[in-house]
């Protein structure tokens, strides 16, 4: 099975056991539901609670950083700490939008670092038009005790270089299959294959042919067929070279959390 290691199962508009039953079929799962604030938190651990094949990440977005508390972290410490919840995240940086003042998004991001740490959970970042400040922070608070999952990886070479040296997982959405991401191709081309993860960001970021559209976690195998392309490599291997690296990045099928 093919691993959906990023997907929003909450914002995707349909019911989630037939999502998760069509993503199945498709030789697709397990799937992380991702955690962007307390609420979608909450109910992530629902969804993972429900669906055999279905985990759930605790994180607070960097857009949703504005008014976070003492509070809202103790909160999601306590989800977190879920044996359900694989992962702390997403959290990181993002000075695209601004939506949240970059102080508060440092703030929340630290909390979240030490988080993970102290779990012994995977740490999901995202990082848009942030590279260095996130990669200084990461460093400061000595992330990489921890696994650590760079998703959507937009970075440039030098960027992934730091990653890799960090020993950083390096994961792929669907802009790795548009016809005029090329540049996205090279980058993935020098990321080790024992590295990469494929994921959706369900409902966002439709791979080719369905760019435009809603996502689904059951397109995360166009994904992978597009890594396995730029390593030229049989997409049913590196199929299976995914699947380890998500169990090995996650704990899926390694016991715990992963029953």
């Amino acid at each position: 099975m093919l691993p959906d290691t990023h997907a929003h199962l909450d914002m995707i508009e349909e019911d989630t056991g037939q999502v998760v039953e069509r993503a199945r079929s498709a030789g697709v799962g397990p799937i992380i539901t991702i955690g962007i604030n307390i609420e979608s938190t909450t109910r992530a651990i629902a969804a993972a609670e429900s669906y055999p094949g279905v985990f759930a990440s605790a994180g607070i977005h960097p857009n949703d950083t504005a008014e976070v508390t003492a509070d809202d972290i103790d909160r999601l410490a306590g989800l977190a700490a879920s044996e359900r919840v694989v992962a702390v995240g997403e959290t990181g940086l993002d000075f695209y939008r601004d939506a949240s003042p970059h102080e508060a998004q440092k703030n929340a991001f630290r909390e979240q670092v030490r988080l993970a740490k102290s779990l012994g959970k995977a740490l999901i970042v995202h990082d848009r038009e942030a590279h260095d400040d996130a990669l200084d922070l990461l460093a400061d608070e000595r992330a990489g005790d921890t696994t650590v999952v760079m998703h959507c990886f937009s970075g440039d070479e030098s960027v992934l270089s730091e990653c890799l040296a960090r020993g950083y997982y390096i994961s792929f959405a669907g802009p790795v299959t548009f016809k005029n991401a090329e540049r996205t191709r090279e980058v993935a081309s020098r990321v080790p294959v024992s590295r990469l993860l494929a994921e959706t960001d369900s409902p966002f970021l439709s791979p080719e042919p369905f760019r435009g559209r809603p996502n689904l976690p059951e397109r995360v195998t166009l994904v992978a067929r597009a890594l396995a392309g730029v390593w030229r490599m049989d997409p049913e291997e590196m199929g299976l070279i995914l699947e380890e690296n998500a169990g090995r990045a996650f704990g899926l099928g390694l016991g715990g959390a992963a029953r």
